[in-house]
């Protein structure tokens, strides 16, 4: 069975209120990746059908991360690579660890690059650097997925499900606090997890696919 992402427009749309966001600006960011990166590969050939993991940055030390297909979302790589691991893919609006993420791609990981209209400059600075297999947008767009999802987090999930991920493990999820991927304290990102948090739990709801694990 697809999952369809009709329910999440509306969330999008009280997203953009809440953090002021332009859908124009969203607009220029979706033809800005579109020309700047040449997606290769099939990641639908990673995930279809398979139990997957989607790292997070609130994870802890004591925290194992399971075998199988490891998503890094974001900051994530870090705590990945601290653990001499190579997640499978990286999922990334390029504001976490760059150079990490520039080396695990080089290493093997697959990169799925998201653009939004916060990160025009990045995307300018790092298509040299990246070879994605995959580019998504806020809004659907030639050449790019749209999976939905907020944070690095969610999307990862929302991507895993549309990709057809017989079942999808969460580990780092912490919706209370900021993770020590996540950079410094904003009382923004304590609005973004609370978002993350809305979204994963209807993302469960609709599909019971989905396992927090090791949550502390």
């Amino acid at each position: 069975m697809s999952f369809a992402i009709d329910w999440w427009w509306p969330l999008q749309e009280e997203i953009n209120t809440e953090f002021g966001f332009s859908r124009s600006r969203e607009e220029v960011s979706s033809r800005l990746i579109s020309r700047l990166y040449q997606p290769k590969g099939n990641l639908s050939k990673i995930i279809q059908d398979n139990e997957v993991t989607v790292v997070g940055a609130g994870i802890s030390e004591e925290e194992v991360i399971p075998d199988g297909i490891k998503i890094a979302a974001d900051g994530a790589v870090s705590a990945c690579l601290e653990r001499n691991i190579i997640p499978d893919i990286i999922v990334t609006d390029l504001d976490g660890n760059l150079p990490e993420m520039v080396w695990a791609n080089k290493k093997g990981s697959k990169v799925v690059v998201h653009a939004h209209g916060d990160n025009f400059s990045r995307l300018f600075e790092f298509s040299s650097e990246i070879q994605a297999i995959s580019l998504t947008t806020t809004y659907p767009y030639s050449g790019t997925n749209c999976w939905g999802g907020f944070t690095d987090g969610d999307r990862s999930l929302m991507m895993s499900l549309g990709l057809g991920a017989r079942s999808v493990n969460l580990i780092g999820f912490n919706f209370n606090e900021i993770g020590p991927y996540s950079g410094d304290f904003s009382p923004r990102k304590i609005q973004k997890l609370s978002w993350a948090h809305k979204i994963v739990n209807e993302c469960n709801e609709r599909t019971g696919k989905v396992k927090t694990i090791n949550r502390q």
